[in-house]
């Protein structure tokens, strides 16, 4: 009797053997699915789009090319140090403007930007167009919401090119506000202060880099890297971009 028991059991243990590949490959994510962490994640993500560029007057035209890109990678790093938003990489989002075929050079259209947001799991997409006059220096800004294709907000921060890097953590400020981030702690605030604000010599090697990097000239770009370390020794998002770009090139 116990023998005739145990075939029963031996059948159903056989029988689960089998499904048990089945029910696993249920359990797998599908193929290109993000990771359970990043389904999880629940701060809205912000993207920066590279900056047009407007009306300009008295700088080189690369000048110019350099900033648009540099810039929005200096609001990108001052986004970031706010625990409430998940900034979208510059790296990567420039992976998925390529893979749509869009250009990194000219102005995105409004559904376009709507859609790479959709595909980064963005909340909001950001815009900006740099002006120049003879150094009186400006840059227009708009806030998408990627859910509605509307525009939350614009804002416009305006100065002096030799004070350029005080309008970058203004307008990253405003943008914090407009899409109702959490302000930033005090500690954070007394750490930046404490580095202190790179000068306009600094801001301008470092857009360079960027925009060497992006051309694929990367022995250009660590020399631009390391101009902006020598015009501000506590550069530390030049020196991370430089050991990213070339590992151990600006310890």
């Amino acid at each position: 009797m116990n023998r005739m028991a145990a075939q029963p059991t031996a059948l159903a243990l056989a029988a689960l053997a089998c499904a048990a590949p089945a029910w696993a490959q249920q359990q797998r994510p599908a193929p290109g699915a993000p990771p359970a962490a990043a389904q999880q994640e629940a701060r809205p993500g912000m993207a920066i789009l590279d900056f047009d560029v407007g009306a300009t007057i008295g700088q080189d035209p690369d000048d110019y090319q350099a900033l648009r890109r540099g810039l929005a990678a200096m609001t990108i790093s001052e986004l970031a140090v706010n625990p409430g938003v998940r900034v979208v990489e510059r790296t990567q989002l420039q992976q998925i403007l390529q893979e749509q075929n869009l250009g990194t050079e000219g102005r995105v259209e409004t559904a376009s930007i709507v859609r790479v947001g959709q595909l980064i799991g963005a909340r909001y997409m950001v815009t900006g167009t740099i002006y120049d006059v003879r150094g009186d220096f400006r840059i227009d800004a708009r806030l998408f919401d990627v859910q509605t294709g509307q525009i939350l907000r614009t804002q416009r921060v305006g100065g002096r090119l030799d004070n350029i890097f005080d309008l970058v953590q203004r307008l990253a400020q405003q943008l914090m506000r407009d899409a109702n981030l959490p302000p930033l702690e005090r500690r954070v605030e007394e750490e930046r202060q404490q580095r202190g604000t790179p000068p306009t010599q600094a801001v301008m090697a470092y857009s360079r880099a960027v925009l060497y990097a992006d051309r694929g000239d990367t022995q250009r770009a660590v020399d631009q890297y390391r101009r902006a370390l020598v015009a501000f020794p506590n550069y530390t998002q030049a020196r991370a971009d430089c050991n990213r770009l070339q590992q151990g090139a600006c310890s």
